[in-house]
């Protein structure tokens, strides 16, 4: 059964992302920072969506990590829990998509997937789709990347030589994380007893996020 109450969970949570948009801007206006009045509408919206992005999944991981790794590990999926946070993880994602102009290509089929992926959880049940918890999976793993968004933020306000302890931290964290998650996906992908057009269709869209993944990490590492 689809879980539409999820969806008042997705809805508000977009909308307190929407309104941390305009704390974010208000702090940064008045806060001397005069390299963010200088930038364009759309460049400081991309600077708004990635601290909060940051923030909101420092705590989503925290979380998650406390409401659900234990029952995890002996093999029990709340499906209550695990589609709200869903939701709430894609919020970031679906905002952006609304509300920020000229993202990069990669960045727009990647959040376009992660939408598509998190509204589709929300008709399936963890405790027996390999897929749903496939997607919870790599969902964590991008959670614990969330210092990459700070430092997509903060390379648009500080001189590039001020982040470079940030970008190194970035690039092995991001790094660590996607190898984790697709080391984890291979494993999956070659224990599944038996594979269905869906599973075909998953790791085709994975592909895609992966992609973007890579784009993001050769910048980091440059």
């Amino acid at each position: 059964m689809y879980d539409y109450f999820a969806i008042l969970w997705f809805l508000f949570s977009c909308m307190v992302v929407r309104i941390s948009y305009d704390c974010v801007d208000y702090m940064l206006n008045h806060h001397g920072l005069i390299k963010y009045r200088q930038l364009p509408k759309y460049r400081q919206r991309y600077i708004q969506k990635n601290i909060v992005k940051s923030v909101s999944l420092v705590l989503l991981l925290i979380y998650a990590m406390l409401m659900t790794l234990n029952d995890i590990y002996h093999n029990k999926w709340d499906n209550y829990v695990l589609h709200r946070i869903a939701v709430m993880y894609v919020s970031n994602d679906f905002t952006a998509l609304l509300c920020i102009e000229k993202l990069p290509q990669t960045t727009i089929i990647h959040h376009c997937i992660s939408s598509l992926f998190v509204l589709a959880s929300l008709s399936l049940d963890f405790e027996t789709s390999d897929i749903a918890q496939a997607m919870f999976i790599y969902c964590l793993s991008s959670a614990s990347a969330y210092i990459v968004n700070l430092h997509l933020a903060f390379r648009f306000l500080f001189d590039k030589s001020k982040l470079e302890l940030l970008r190194r931290s970035a690039a092995t964290i991001y790094l660590l994380a996607c190898l984790c998650s697709w080391s984890w996906h291979v494993i999956w992908a070659c224990t599944r007893p038996n594979w269905t057009v869906w599973h075909f269709l998953y790791i085709l869209f994975l592909f895609m996020i992966v992609r973007d993944d890579l784009v993001l990490i050769n910048h980091l590492i440059r």
